[in-house]
């Protein structure tokens, strides 16, 4: 039997004009738009989830260019590839597609770098992972960075139509209404996966397209979900920033996604550190509670661990919110960055060993077990920074209480108006 095209890349566009969605990337005026219509050679790279269009630009821009194209997968390609690539273009500019670019070893990267500082190798990077966090500097600081949206439905509508009528030859009659538009719902925003749908139900029943089929079929796939990317850190951002924002419906539904994707851990983690920043002191029960909740959760595991999962979630959402550790840190990384300025007294320097107080000055002046209310009043803080106040209440009804506590205790230990301590 003769080998068949598929039809994904049968339908692959061979300009601009026939590229479908992302729009802020191609409008004319668009910075990227003004690369491509000026014939910019400097490197890119086109991050985003899979079927938005990457691969597809990338050849527009080499045929726009009049370059040759060579594609490189960073995963299993290896240096002899690269090598013969260059090698194959001694005296011209070619674009050089790095799928994957974020799995890019330092022997290629060190090969690499040279050629694309003389512009010998246009170098266009894809990857579904944020490259601030996944692409070394040395690659990173050399591109320019353009993110891809996924498509609408009506992108993917648009070139499913192109397929049934072009490729396949179907009439209106032969289409069912609502067809293709449940093809482009089912295939969440990548283009690959629609075409992809289409072709296997057009190889099963090749004179029509009906709903019933498109339904039966969307029913096998699964949501396009990969741990690793983007898309991953986007949910549990979303599942987290509606946790300290207090709404709990949004929350819900956030973890309700993460959790039909086979997710649990990244759940559990997220539950046992978040309850610590964003409630903290402001309902220390409650967060007990969360965590609890969250090891419960890993040790019965799904599909039980969500009755446990929606208990911590909406114990988060309800509770009142403090964040007043994230502040407090932040002064204290501030102090604490050169502890050399700040000597501590002396009083407070290990005494366990043979004449500690005599070369040291080892030893509490005074124990707090033996002072009244078991508290001493001394100085405890460092050189130059005497009387600082870290910790600042937030207004809710268990920090009021503790706060009031807070402050009783360093009035208490310093006075009122506290003197600088001197050696």
């Amino acid at each position: 039997m003769a080998f068949q095209t598929p039809l994904a890349d049968q339908l692959r566009p061979q300009s601009l004009d026939q590229m479908v969605g992302q729009p802020d990337l191609l409008t004319p005026g668009q910075p990227l738009r003004q690369i491509i219509d000026q014939h910019v050679n400097i490197p890119l790279i086109f991050w985003g989830p899979p079927g938005t269009g990457k691969t597809s630009l990338a050849r527009i821009i080499a045929a726009q260019n009049d370059y040759p194209f060579v594609a490189f997968n960073a995963s299993i390609d290896n240096k002899a590839k690269l090598t013969d690539a260059v090698a194959g273009y001694p005296h011209q500019s070619f674009v050089l597609l790095i799928d994957e670019i974020h799995r890019m070893t330092k022997t290629l990267q060190d090969f690499l770098l040279p050629h694309l500082e003389n512009g010998h190798v246009m170098l266009i990077g894809s990857t579904t992972e944020n490259p601030i966090m996944s692409i070394v500097p040395a690659i990173r600081s050399r591109c320019q960075i353009f993110e891809f949206q996924p498509l609408t439905e009506a992108d993917i509508q648009t070139t499913l139509q192109r397929a049934v009528t072009d490729v396949y030859q179907l009439d209106t009659e032969q289409i069912e209404p609502q067809a293709l538009e449940l093809i482009a719902v089912a295939a969440d925003g990548d283009l690959r996966v629609a075409l992809n749908i289409l072709e296997t139900l057009h190889a099963v029943e090749p004179q029509k397209l009906t709903v019933a089929a498109v339904q039966n079929f969307a029913r096998q796939q699964h949501f396009s979900y990969d741990r690793k990317a983007t898309k991953h850190y986007d949910y549990l951002s979303a599942y987290s920033d509606s946790m300290a924002g207090s709404d709990t419906d949004a929350a819900l539904y956030y973890l309700a996604v993460l959790l039909k994707n086979d997710d649990l851990p990244s759940v559990v983690r997220r539950l046992r550190e978040i309850p610590y920043t964003y409630i903290g002191l402001a309902n220390p029960q409650q967060v007990t509670q969360i965590v609890v909740a969250a090891n419960q959760a890993e040790k019965v595991g799904m599909p039980k661990a969500k009755y446990p999962l929606m208990f911590a979630t909406m114990l988060m959402c309800i509770s009142p919110k403090s964040g007043s550790f994230d502040e407090t840190w932040e002064q204290l990384d501030q102090d604490s960055e050169h502890p050399n300025q700040h000597p501590m007294p002396s009083e407070l320097r290990d005494s366990h060993y043979q004449h500690a107080k005599e070369m040291t000055g080892g030893g509490l002046t005074h124990s707090p077990f033996q002072s009244p209310h078991q508290i001493a009043q001394q100085n405890y803080m460092p050189k130059g920074l005497g009387g600082r106040q870290y910790y600042h209440p937030k207004d809710n009804q268990n920090e009021r209480k503790l706060g009031e506590q807070y402050f009783k205790l360093h009035r208490f230990i310093y006075g009122e108006d506290y003197p600088e301590q001197s050696d």
